[in-house]
């Protein structure tokens, strides 16, 4: 019951977004600023607060292997099934991250404080992602895309500008190094912190006003590999390959349930390859995310 009444916290504020975003309260642009707010401070922040008090041996562990196994079968999947349907191969690939890739900055970083009750276990994800999941599918689109100017080494030194990925970084170089950290420092990233769940729920509720989508084939086979297939794995591999029970695999499944992440329409627009599928597949898998995770949680919590 604490774990649904966390959940029910959660749709709240994201229904205040929302409202917020229906009647334009803000003014236009706020929620661009508010994103970007999340996505460059206050996120940053609550991951390397998170890491200060956390044995960063915990972090890269079975949960590392979990995420990272469930993503590659579902996006291979994805890619195979998508090549199947007669796509691409750059479609395909878009494919294969919109059916894989997550939303762990954005919203599963709030899902997991108030629902989990434990952030860090999304700071798994974000490592995966971002410093490898995502360089290399990038990199592979560069090759069908015949670019010249753009390597594996670019690609993952873009990654390696992403606020997130440095701040997880650098809270676990400190936890490896037991480096201590002064109060003039974690005093004020701790403050920060504190925006990052509040203010990135309003924001994704905001993201809901005017969404339409055409429910085609395509999106309908992305959603059901990204909010069925994805969950499903990680509880197999959690608890048959790894041995987990009760709040760990729990934690996994919740991860793994996790909506498509709006990254997957950056890199469609970046190279111009499949941009519907991608706008489609995080606004519907966002919204079918929310009972998906209801259901796990009445089996799992």
């Amino acid at each position: 019951m604490e774990v649904l009444a966390g959940f029910g916290v959660v749709v709240a504020v994201i229904a205040v977004g929302y409202l917020l975003g229906r009647t334009d309260a803000l003014g236009p642009g706020a929620r661009r600023a508010l994103a970007n707010l999340v996505y460059l401070v206050a996120t940053p922040a609550l991951l390397f607060d998170i890491l200060l008090r956390t044995d960063p041996r915990t972090i890269v562990s079975e949960n590392f292997a979990v995420v990272a196994g469930s993503a590659l079968i579902a996006g291979l999947i994805g890619f195979l099934l998508f090549r199947l349907r007669g796509r691409s191969a750059p479609d395909s690939l878009i494919g294969m991250l919109a059916s894989s890739y997550a939303n762990a900055g954005n919203l599963g970083i709030p899902l997991a404080v108030y629902i989990l009750d434990d952030a860090a276990v999304v700071i798994p994800v974000i490592l995966f992602q971002v410093a490898f999941y995502a360089p290399v599918t990038l990199t592979t689109l560069d090759m069908l895309h015949h670019s010249r100017r753009s390597t594996l080494a670019r690609n993952i030194a873009v990654a390696f500008r992403n606020p997130m990925l440095l701040a997880a970084l650098a809270g676990l170089l400190i936890g490896f190094l037991r480096i201590p950290v002064p109060a003039a420092l974690s005093e004020p990233v701790s403050l920060l912190a504190g925006a990052s769940v509040p203010v990135a729920l309003l924001v994704f509720g905001m993201s809901l006003v005017g969404s339409r989508v055409l429910l085609r084939g395509d999106v309908l086979l992305a959603v059901a590999l990204k909010n069925l297939l994805q969950p499903l794995v990680s509880g197999l591999l959690a608890h048959y390959v790894f041995g987990l029970t009760g709040p760990a695999l729990f934690a996994l499944v919740v991860l793994g349930a996790l909506p498509t992440a709006q990254n997957v329409l950056t890199y469609a627009l970046r190279f111009r390859t499949n941009e519907i599928l991608a706008r489609d597949v995080g606004v519907v898998s966002t919204l079918v995310s929310l009972p998906v995770l209801v259901l796990v949680t009445v089996l799992l919590g």
